[in-house]
């Protein structure tokens, strides 16, 4: 039950990614600067419109370059890195309620998190945002399993 959940809300988050044009200037903007990485082959500096583009980690500029490789170049393959950091954020969320608190905290912390819809939007359009909340929500989910988890140092009462 639990797999059949979880395969359909996978097929749910990660469609639409394609629905919509790359409108807002944010997206259309890191979308052209992994384009411009992928066509030129320069993976050290990135480029927007032929200038040298340090303003944001390159990061995502380079995952979106290697889906360009993969897949194409397409609003859906701009937009799967935040789709997946998002979606990374919904799982270390679910397992660090799991270790915490036991199964159905995790389940439920996943739901929740997952069902938001400024979470939701925000894993569907090409920002930097849900990269930087992926990458602080697995720090905080580690530091808080690492210290809190009862099951981690079986034997040593606090």
């Amino acid at each position: 039950m639990a797999g059949a959940f979880a395969l359909g809300w996978l097929v749910l988050w990660f469609f639409g990614l394609d629905m919509r044009a790359l409108t807002e200037p944010d997206e259309a903007r890191y979308a052209e600067v992994a384009r411009e990485m992928f066509v030129s082959g320069n993976w050290l500096t990135p480029k927007l419109d032929g200038f040298n583009f340090f303003d944001k980690p390159a990061l995502q500029y380079w995952a979106t370059s290697i889906f360009y490789n993969l897949f194409g170049v397409h609003a859906w393959t701009a937009r799967l890195w935040v789709a997946l950091t998002a979606m990374t954020t919904i799982a270390v969320t679910g397992w660090a309620g799991k270790r915490l608190f036991g199964v159905a905290t995790g389940w439920m912390a996943a739901i929740v998190l997952g069902s938001t819809l400024l979470f939701f939007a925000g894993g569907h359009i090409n920002s930097m945002d849900m990269s930087v909340a992926a990458f602080m929500s697995i720090a905080i989910c580690m530091f808080l399993v690492a210290n809190f988890d009862p099951q981690a140092y079986p034997g040593v009462s606090g």
